[in-house]
Formats: structure tokens, sequence, C-alpha cells
């Protein structure tokens, strides 16, 4: 019974695949990563499709893959090109693979898991490129409750603005329309007296902004503002039995300076650190949507588009985080 949303998740570095076969596995899908003739990454289903041979043991081909157990041999588009023996025009609807979507950025790679979507770019910034931009190391996190409280304590201002204090300042916009995506924008005041909040204060002042997008329930993409200060954030949340792991990017724009990537780094580690705090802080919590009060209307909405991106479950809404089946 499937209880992942299909998206984006990120897969390892570049340098991790080679044209050798490699098992992997993404959002309860099996998958098999590899590189074809001119170093471009494919990846398929990791299973044959006829009598479901374990492909990580298939002959790597210039055109695609060679089944071991009957020598089908697939494209790495998914069709199949021949069956030993047998002429082209007997092959079978169903033998095809499954293929998915690969984008390499910087050094690393990501993976859309849904096999019959339509090819479109890994999502970024509004108006900005990813082209113009470095991408910090990779940062990993850990959660003890279910995945879908990563993306979801950003809609829940009582924790931003009583815990973590602060207090917007003007309407707060939201989107909840999308399919695959929901979008906040927020302007807040920094009432914080923590170290690190009057640093922040000091160097760009009080006044902020946070734009904040959920992509599939599982992918964040978030830029803080402050005065001329910008946090671009990637979030790849990866859900697992009742917890989930997240890898964190930050993005700066590509600079001559040598410092530059120092102060991409120093941006990744606090970003980091701020969320390795707040696991910390949401470790088990479990939210009933039935139990939010009128206030927390935000958290409200971004339940009730969750549920469509969580496709064959066995109850029929969000009774409880850390109890969906």
């Amino acid at each position: 019974m499937k209880t992942i949303p299909c998206g984006w998740y990120y897969a390892g570095k570049s340098k991790e695949f080679s044209s050798k076969l490699r098992a992997l596995s993404l959002a309860e899908k099996s998958l098999l990563v590899f590189r074809d003739s001119i170093g471009k990454l494919v990846a398929t289903q990791s299973h044959c499709p006829h009598m479901n041979a374990d492909l990580s043991k298939a002959q790597v081909t210039k055109s695609g893959l060679v089944c071991p157990l009957h020598k089908w041999h697939f494209s790495h588009q998914g069709p199949c090109l021949s069956i030993p023996g047998q002429p082209k025009d007997s092959i079978p609807a169903y033998a095809c693979l499954e293929t998915y979507q690969v984008q390499e950025v910087s050094g690393h790679v990501f993976i859309h898991t849904d096999s019959k979507r339509t090819r479109g770019d890994l999502p970024f910034f509004t108006e900005e490129r990813m082209d113009d931009f470095q991408i910090s190391r990779p940062y990993f996190l850990k959660g003890n409750n279910h995945w879908s409280v990563a993306a979801a304590n950003a809609f829940d201002l009582a924790h931003f603005e009583y815990v973590h204090h602060r207090s917007p300042t003007r309407t707060i916009l939201s989107d909840f329309s999308p399919k695959d995506s929901c979008h906040l924008s927020l302007e807040y005041e920094i009432k914080g007296k923590s170290l690190a909040d009057r640093w922040l204060v000091k160097k760009y002042g009080k006044q902020a902004r946070l734009d904040y997008s959920v992509y599939n329930g599982q992918l964040i993409v978030a830029k803080t503002s402050i005065g001329p200060f910008r946090n671009r954030m990637l979030v790849f949340v990866q859900p697992e039995q009742e917890q989930f792991r997240a890898t964190l990017f930050v993005f700066t724009p590509k600079s001559k300076n040598p410092l530059a990537r120092l102060q991409n780094e120093i941006s990744a580690y606090f970003s980091y650190r701020f969320f390795q705090k707040e696991c910390v802080e949401l470790n088990g919590i479990k939210i009933d949507p039935s139990k939010l009060a009128e206030h927390e209307v935000l958290l409200k909405n971004y339940f009730h588009w969750l549920e469509p991106q969580i496709p064959q479950r066995n109850d029929s809404s969000l009774k409880s985080l850390g109890t969906i089946n």
C-alpha cells in the first residue's frame, strides 16, 4: 500500500554513479541508475516486466539493458527492442520498463519518482535560474515523527511567533490551489533576543520575509530575506516508517570571489543547525487536524491540500501524523 508521494528525491553525488548498474530505493520505488554510453544518467525500474527478474544483473549495452533471464533487450527510454527468436511485431505491450527523470546539479543527482510525469525541471526560486547559483554540500537531518511534519511546520504560525519570536507584520499570502504545490509568503519582524537574532538584526535589520513552497508534500523550497541578505534553501524529505530523513542544500549566487564558497557553506551550516534543533523540538509530535483551532487555519489548509498527495491510503483523512497507514 503506497503511502509516500511521488516527487523529487535526492539520490546522491554524481561521482557515485557510473556505467555500472546501481540499485537504489527512493520513496517505496526500487530503481536502477546508471550512465549510458555518452555519460547521461538513466533511471529505470529494477525488475523485468516479463517475469520480475532482477535487472541489477542485466547487461548494459549502448542502447539499453538486456535482462539476464531471457535476454529481452530494453531501450534506455523503456520499450523492449527485441526478444530472442521472436519477430519485433510480437513484442507485448507490457514489455516496457518504467523510467524516471534524472537531473544533475553541480555534482549532485536528483530523481523524480513518478514514471508517468510530464518532464520538467527541478523546482527552484521564482524568477531565478539554478545555473546562476552554486550549491552547498548536503546536510542530513532526521526527524522522529511522520514525514509531513517537516514541511507542515512552516504553516504553524503560533510556533513561528511564540517560539521563534518572528511576528508577522502584514497580511499573509498563501496559495493552496495548485495540484502539486502550495505557497506561502510571510513578512515578519525578528523579535528574538538570542545571540544569533541580535546579530542578524544588528547586521541586516529586523524586517524579514519568508517565501516558502512545498512540492508534493516532500520538497521544500524556501527563501528568507533579511535586508540585503538572502538564504535560499532546498530540503528533500525522504519518508521512512514513522520518521523521516531530509537532505538540505543552500544556494548562493556564483561569484569569482574566493570567499563565496566559504560563505555558502557557512550559511548552509547555520541553516542545518537551526533545523537540527527544530527536529529535536518536534520530536514525536502528532497533529490531529480536527483539533486545530480557528487561528491555525494555515495548518488546516495545508493538510487539506496534502491529502491528495498521498495515494492509496487505508484511511480517508489525515487523522494523526505519525499514525497514517
